[in-house]
């Protein structure tokens, strides 16, 4: 009988065509790779059929290379067998994903990007701390569901953006989302040729409020806020 391992640690595709899917951790063995026998099968021409796995062991998750080609990485760097962090960067071929421990966990952030180590010995804030998420309102985004925003995320028609959008009317880096001190979001135009929309008013840089609406070429979002 396979036995569920339920942690709550999960996977968010960043880049490549399941972008901003999230793939539950629910086994002591997942398996990624291109083959459709595997947990984490990935349409990316570039990933083996059997690419890695990520094990559960004692002291957490642990990312195993099953190919042996040094092409499975975290944080940009080559690894045979890699002890996972929240908010780790892996990628396999094109494809680019974020570990995230467990659930209602967010990813590493500066020190100053909401000032917790002023808070400490103090009386906890009774205001839940907010997740912000993108969700798409056209199908030309590519995105399959809301996308966790970041503490900064770019946004263009490269590939090498957090955000990769497939359309000509896009700038290479179009647009940057980020996290305030406050805890606030702005997004900030990067003197794209077509500029950046907010609620249909172009803008050079916006502080977002929860349910603003999004606009880059002919992709539309709308950016929502909610408890953690």
């Amino acid at each position: 009988m396979k036995q569920d391992y339920s942690s709550g640690a999960y996977l968010v595709i960043q880049k490549g065509s399941l972008l901003g899917k999230r793939v539950e951790l629910w086994k002591e063995c997942t398996t990624i790779g291109r083959s459709r026998d595997c947990d984490i099968f990935l349409e990316d021409i570039a990933v083996h059929r059997k690419q890695a796995s990520i094990l559960l062991s004692p002291g957490g998750y642990v990312l195993r290379d099953d190919h042996g080609s040094g092409d499975s990485f975290v944080n940009g760097r080559s690894i045979k067998e890699q002890l996972l962090n929240n908010g780790d960067q892996l990628l396999f071929g094109n494809t680019q994903l974020i570990f995230y421990a467990s659930e209602g966990t967010r990813p590493f952030q500066l020190p100053s990007s909401r000032g917790r180590e002023l808070h400490v010995g103090k009386t906890p804030d009774p205001h839940p701390t907010m997740i912000a998420r993108l969700f798409p309102l056209s199908s030309r985004s590519g995105l399959i569901q809301g996308l966790e925003v970041l503490p900064e995320m770019t946004i263009g028609r490269s590939r090498d953006c957090d955000i990769f959008l497939e359309d000509l009317a896009v700038s290479r880096l179009h647009a940057t989302i980020r996290e305030l001190p406050t805890g606030d979001y702005e997004i900030v135009d990067n003197r794209s040729a077509t500029g950046t929309f907010v609620n249909g008013r172009a803008v050079e840089r916006c502080q977002l409020s929860n349910g603003d609406q999004l606009q880059i070429g002919v992709n539309r979002f709308v950016f929502r806020l909610s408890p953690s």
